[in-house]
């Protein structure tokens, strides 16, 4: 009878300890799973800090108020919500800045331009000939011949063109004194040409 005794409270006791080792499972286990859900959403519960009393004497003579002090509250757990998100400021766009390019003493100073001055005018255009005392003359004579006889002074060589009685002859001369004379057997009319210049025409005489 002694031996089932023992048993009997070595029974007992052990399983006192394995309903106490169960209860703090279970206790462990509850815990996990709070703070899993209070991690994962934020906590639950709320910390509201202990709320501030004041008491009152039996007494006639009240008892002066407690002062009135503005304290800002200790934040709680309820009011503090986690967040996995966090921004940046947008980062700021790099400054490039040109030196200014200066001229520096090793920099040769550009040559200072000179105008150059313009070409002389060209020289006037020479003058036409200088022609001088001319004299013409137209003549006719039996047979119906008509002369003419020119003489002139000229500073230049120029064409010359004399006509008498419907011949004309061309021939150049000078400088100098030049004379000349044609014959021609039809109208009684004598004229020269000078370079530029007409004489005549005359009536033959």
């Amino acid at each position: 009878m002694s031996y089932d005794g023992d048993g009997d409270v070595h029974e007992s006791r052990r399983n006192i300890t394995l309903a106490i080792g169960v209860a703090v499972a279970a206790v462990a286990m509850v815990g996990l799973l709070y703070w899993l859900f209070s991690s994962m959403s934020g906590p639950a519960l709320a910390v509201s800090p202990a709320a501030a009393t004041t008491s009152t004497t039996t007494s006639g003579t009240a008892a002066p108020a407690p002062s009135q002090t503005s304290e800002t509250a200790p934040p709680t757990i309820a009011s503090w919500t986690p967040t996995t998100t966090f921004s940046l400021p947008p980062p700021e766009q790099p400054t490039m800045t040109l030196p200014v390019e200066g001229q520096t003493a090793d920099q040769p100073s550009a040559p200072a331009t000179t105008q150059a001055a313009p070409p002389p005018p060209p020289p006037p255009a020479p003058a036409g000939p200088v022609i001088s005392n001319v004299d013409l003359k137209c003549s006719k004579s039996d047979g119906k011949r008509v002369t003419a006889r020119l003489i002139f002074d000229v500073n230049a060589k120029v064409d010359i063109t004399l006509s008498a009685g419907g011949q004309v002859d061309r021939k150049s001369g000078g400088p100098g004194n030049v004379s000349l004379s044609t014959t021609g057997r039809g109208p009684e009319i004598c004229f020269a040409k000078i370079g530029d210049q007409t004489f005549g025409p005359i009536q033959a005489s």
